[in-house]
């Protein structure tokens, strides 16, 4: 991920300075020359609360 990254514009969109690209909240690409939505790894929450990703 670029180190870079950022959030910005009107609609709270996730913007990369690298490449010009713009990002929605779920990751889906918007704007921009990248050819695919970001990756979301699975989620899973335990009974305790415990979030683990991947």
């Amino acid at each position: 991920m670029c180190p870079a990254w950022r959030w910005s514009g009107r609609f709270w969109r996730l913007f990369c300075p690298c490449h010009g690209s713009h990002y929605d909240t779920a990751g889906r690409i918007r704007k921009g020359p990248a050819l695919e939505n970001l990756y979301i790894p699975p989620l899973a929450l335990s009974d305790n609360m415990v979030l683990t990703l991947g």
